[in-house]
């Protein structure tokens, strides 16, 4: 998938705006628990293979103002789950991009604190190996 995502990067991205914003709108619907689960996978494919390598630095923070805008009609679980979604973007952008994302985060948390939150356990998740402690 990766191979082809990559390769459809150029014709996804014209069209990444709508694209995410037909997804999030499903967010805060009752939807089973394996239509949730490939909903998520989804969103964290579209963020790791679109949003990670985009050459244009708003892209991430323009993302995180649609899912902003979602994440308070939803309920704890799905808040949390996408929290999950959006830390592993965190992880894998570059320290400069990922600052950005980060105040970006801040600049409004109301009805999105415990989000916010997860996103921040995720994207600093802490790995223990034999005798050392990596973090992501």
């Amino acid at each position: 998938m990766q191979k082809l995502v990559h390769d459809l990067r150029s014709v996804i991205l014209p069209s990444y705006n709508d694209l995410l914003d037909r997804l999030l709108r499903l967010l805060p619907k009752p939807i089973s628990a394996p239509a949730l689960t490939t909903l998520l996978v989804t969103f964290g494919s579209l963020f790791k293979y679109l949003l990670v390598p985009a050459t244009e630095t708003d892209v991430p923070q323009q993302t995180w103002k649609r899912v902003r805008v979602v994440l308070p009609e939803c309920n704890s679980e799905v808040q949390r789950a996408m929290a999950e979604v959006w830390g592993s973007l965190l992880r894998r952008l570059k320290a400069s991009r990922r600052e950005e994302a980060v105040e970006v985060m801040a600049e409004d948390l109301s009805g999105v604190e415990d989000a916010c939150a997860w996103a921040y356990i995720f994207a600093c998740k802490v790995r223990h190996t034999y005798e050392t402690y990596e973090i992501f």
